[in-house]
């Protein structure tokens, strides 16, 4: 089991303790204190827009607002009239309609999916960018804008310049400062943190006591390979919390593909090499739980000292 008394409840950073993550933190709190525009590069559900909140958070405009433009959505769902604004003449008097870009003035803009900025889009917040102003669709003057750009994408944007689908000047007016996310299985010593810290969240949402944390969920998702990174943890953390009896996580509420068996993934072939993969994953997975030690592992394994030196040789599995 493992103790989870002395975990803070505490969202005010982004979570983690490895080398990629504190230098995350450390960004935050520097860009947090200059009006640069950021761009944030990483995969889908590596937290890219809670480090943009939290340098709004810290900064001088933390009273101002933090408005999220996706511009996945840009030509589909949100037009020039939602994105800028409108004005319209009527009965003699001008009714006036805010736009997203006027929403964030003074305050932080958060561009989401940044690579996919459509073309004619990328032209026109070029220019309003560049230029610092606007104009509402069918308004007359032009209104001051003074607003601080974050923006967040995936894909890799230097390629999208190469193949001409994102504007190379629009990419240096964005990209002033930039931060790298890392995935979940790059820094995974950071995982139990995050366990910890989304399941405290959960319990304190839902009145719950903390429950004790049996040691094979832990092996279970420090082996996973997390492509939904921190957000498919959160969620396979809320779905652990919810579905377990009061008391203590059950590994039957891991994801399927999670808790799955590592045996489910042998293919039916001949039966000699299947157990050679079989004794080559236990032999690696012992010699790992007792740090490289073959005394204790052949002892787990229930088999001489001699005969795992001759299987290591055999499946050439490096002593340490």
């Amino acid at each position: 089991m493992v103790n989870t008394s002395d975990v803070r409840f505490e969202e005010a950073r982004f979570i983690g303790n490895s080398p990629e993550s504190k230098k995350i933190n450390r960004a935050i709190k520097k860009f947090s204190k200059v009006e640069s525009n950021i761009l944030i590069a990483g995969d889908t559900g590596t937290g890219k827009e809670f480090i943009a909140r939290q340098i709004h958070a810290l900064s001088s405009t933390k009273n101002r607002p933090f408005v999220v433009l996706n511009c996945s959505a840009l030509g589909i769902t949100i037009d020039n009239k939602e994105l800028f604004g409108e004005e319209t003449a009527k009965d003699g008097s001008i009714q006036r309609t805010l736009g997203i870009i006027e929403c964030a003035n003074r305050g932080t803009l958060y561009l989401k999916n940044t690579e996919e900025m459509p073309t004619p889009f990328q032209f026109e917040l070029l220019q309003v960018f560049r230029e610092k102003k606007f104009r509402r669709i069918g308004g007359k003057e032009s209104i001051a804008l003074e607003v601080r750009i974050i923006s967040a994408n995936v894909a890799d944007l230097a390629k999208d310049i190469e193949s001409g689908k994102f504007r190379k000047d629009l990419y240096y007016l964005l990209n002033t400062l930039s931060i790298k996310v890392s995935s979940l299985k790059e820094r995974r010593q950071d995982i139990p943190e995050l366990f910890i810290f989304f399941l405290k969240k959960y319990c304190s949402e839902n009145g719950l006591e903390i429950p004790a944390v049996p040691a094979e969920i832990f092996e279970s998702i420090l082996e996973y390979e997390w492509k939904g990174n921190i957000r498919e943890l959160k969620n396979c953390v809320e779905n652990l919390v919810m579905m377990s009896p009061e008391g203590e996580l059950a590994t039957e509420f891991l994801p399927f593909e999670i808790k799955r068996h590592p045996l489910d993934f042998l293919e039916v072939r001949n039966l000699k090499g299947v157990i050679s993969e079989v004794e080559t994953y236990l032999i690696k997975k012992a010699l790992l739980k007792f740090a490289g030690n073959q005394v204790k592992a052949a002892k787990l394994l229930g088999i001489p000292e001699a005969t795992l030196r001759f299987k290591m040789k055999k499946y050439a599995i490096p002593k340490d």
